[in-house]
């Protein structure tokens, strides 16, 4: 049974010891400012409304002509329109690079259409969706006053009329800015588990080396002092995440970004929730690896089993961000608890995991939590006051198990 006045006590001290380091404040502000640029800078670069070159099939009057010019302009664009032979025509040409390339075609043919090259996923509010929906309403509403030969009175009635279908030649990639908010999860949650996880590590070999482990444990028990140093970074990684994610709010408002709009708040719930829960599992790991040495010099060779999993994980999302859809690897490692907190968010990201999947990893993650709690605190409590040669978790586990007498 944990202490919980003692785990707090040394929880306190973990915060205090990392708060007088130079370095934690010198890499927050660094992630700040990194942050609130990558959210701004994107809108204060704008270069004004974009032109598309928008594609036309069919007999195209003045009127219908103003109507796309309006249309584009409603949504916050400029086109500059060509004539097209055909569909087929305009097809090829929204496939071709170069001086040829159409953004968008409407083709006024028969009941008329829209084509884009992608599908339009429901949530994209880029400026060349909102284009595209703006045509597809615009024209529809226009080929019905033209086609209906009634008084201005009825026809002005037709502006309610149902938008053009928006016809796609390719399925929709999965929402760039969720890729987005995913590959940011996997970077930070790669930085503060090296970061902190690395700090405790180290924290606990010079106290071991140093001796200074053997005051503090006559004060508090092993399991007291694991629980508050784990509870300890974690509360500093659960500070510094949401800091960093009210500086993306924050930023976001500041500049009228609209980054918040295309994710919403809770895919960003979801990635710091990650972000935690792994941290939890790590700083476990790591703080128990830090245990079995009993030198600095030991510390990297004691903390590079653990590194295995982060290392594989970081680089599975990283290389799947720009993949067509979801590997396989990826796919295996979103259930794995030591890659899940990386792994998962990003195959949601590409469209490979549905909302239950998210939380079944989740569950797997919280079980594992516990179960490498009860084992971390095993070898930290039969490893701690022993120098000498680098334990092996394995050779402390098996003490453990073994039956006395």
């Amino acid at each position: 049974m944990i202490d919980v006045r003692a785990t707090r006590l040394v929880a306190g001290r973990e915060i205090r010891e990392q708060l007088r380091g130079r370095a934690i404040w010198i890499s927050t502000a660094i992630s700040i400012i990194a942050l609130a640029l990558l959210v701004v800078l994107p809108k204060v670069l704008s270069s004004g409304p974009p032109t598309y070159r928008i594609g036309v099939v069919g007999t195209e009057s003045a009127t219908m002509k103003a109507t796309i010019s309006a249309a584009a302009t409603s949504a916050g664009a400029r086109a500059t329109e060509v004539a097209v032979a055909d569909h087929d025509s305009a097809v090829t040409r929204l496939r071709t690079k170069g001086a040829e390339h159409l953004d968008l075609a409407v083709d006024l043919s028969g009941s008329g259409s829209v084509v884009v090259d992608r599908q339009i996923s429901a949530d994209d509010v880029s400026r060349h969706a909102l284009t595209a929906a703006a045509l597809a309403r615009a024209v529809g509403t226009a080929k019905a006053v033209e086609a209906s030969g009634l008084t201005p009175a009825a026809a002005h009635a037709l502006t309610n009329a149902p938008s053009l279908p928006i016809d796609f030649i390719r399925p929709a990639p999965a929402s760039f800015s969720k890729r987005g908010v995913a590959l940011a999860g996997a970077i930070i949650f790669y930085i503060l588990v090296l970061r902190y996880g690395f700090g405790l590590l180290m924290g606990v070999v010079q106290e071991k080396s140093t001796r200074v482990i053997e005051v503090i444990l006559s004060a508090v028990r092993p399991v007291d002092l694991l629980s508050g140093k784990v509870l300890g970074s974690a509360t500093m990684v659960l500070s510094q995440g949401l800091l960093l994610v009210a500086t993306v709010v924050v930023a976001a408002a500041a500049s009228g970004s609209n980054v918040l709009r295309q994710t919403g708040f809770g895919v960003l719930g979801v990635a710091f929730l990650w972000v935690v829960l792994g941290f939890f599992l790590y700083a476990a790991l790591f703080t128990a690896a830090g245990s079995l040495a009993s030198r600095t010099e030991d510390a990297q060779s004691a903390g590079l089993p653990v590194q295995i999993p982060l290392f594989l994980g970081y680089f599975a999302a990283f290389s799947s961000l720009g993949a067509a859809g979801p590997t396989g690897l990826l796919k295996a490692l979103a259930y794995i608890p030591f890659t899940a907190p990386m792994d998962m968010p990003v195959l949601a990201a590409v469209g490979g995991a549905t909302a239950w999947q998210v939380v079944l990893s989740m569950a797997i993650t919280l079980v594992t939590i516990v179960v490498t709690m009860r084992l971390a605190t095993i070898i930290f409590s039969r490893s701690i006051l022993r120098t000498g040669r680098r334990l092996k978790a394995r050779q402390i586990l098996r003490e453990h198990a073994r039956p006395v007498g």
